[in-house]
């Protein structure tokens, strides 16, 4: 009798958030992307397992526009967000202008400090 006891509230103890209602996941994704600005770099996982990363152009109630960043150019596309598995924003991690030009001030500096050490040494 106490096995059974026992064993009834294990059970209903692991199936209590079973129960609980979760909300869809195209809201969520919805509510994310709206928050989002027009023109930011995006990442999306499909649930069909395919992935892009675009443009977002505008986030409506019942899908996504985005441009996909591709080789050939192609039409904006429109993804409804219960397709969405996962969506984040695309971070560059490029060098940016300004140290691309820091790193070519330094070079030319360096480079031109060297080559008068050079000549200073074969004068003497």
């Amino acid at each position: 009798m106490k096995f059974f006891a026992m064993l009834m509230l294990l059970i209903m103890v692991g199936t209590h958030g079973a129960f609980a209602q979760a909300p869809p996941q195209g809201d969520i994704w919805r509510a994310f992307a709206q928050k989002m600005d027009v023109g930011a770099r995006v990442k999306v996982h499909l649930r069909d397992g395919q992935r892009v990363t675009a443009t977002l152009i505008r986030a409506d109630a019942e899908d996504l526009l985005l441009q996909p960043r591709t080789r050939i150019p192609v039409p904006v596309q429109r993804i409804p967000y219960d397709q969405i598995s996962s969506l984040e924003r695309d971070e560059r991690r490029g060098i940016g202008a300004g140290k691309a030009v820091a790193l070519g001030v330094a070079s030319g500096v360096g480079a031109f400090f060297g080559t008068l050490l050079i000549l200073i040494a074969t004068i003497d």
